[in-house]
């Protein structure tokens, strides 16, 4: 999948989780959309032709340092991170 198109497909799982999901689903969605804008645009600042699988490993690294910096209790870790493994597939 094409990296854009790769993006384009997260926001179109997270803008629907607004629309259909619950209280908890709605929380990790724009949790979730914070850390993939920030990695990406982090990431297409530093690379020409950014590709999936960094992003990827990026965005996992900025939740992996959020977790550890204590920006979110255990449920929530597995909110996210449980939702970052859905829509990164």
């Amino acid at each position: 999948m094409a990296y854009q198109q790769f993006l384009d497909n997260i926001q179109t799982q997270l803008d629907d989780l607004v629309v259909t999901g619950s209280d908890d689903d709605l929380f990790a969605s724009g949790y979730l959309q914070g850390h993939v804008s920030l990695s990406a645009g982090q990431y297409e600042l530093e690379e020409a032709e950014p590709q999936v699988a960094e992003l990827k490993v990026r965005v996992k690294a900025s939740l992996n340092k959020a977790i550890e910096a204590g920006e979110l209790n255990p449920q929530d870790q597995a909110l996210v991170v449980g939702l970052w493994e859905r829509v990164s597939q």
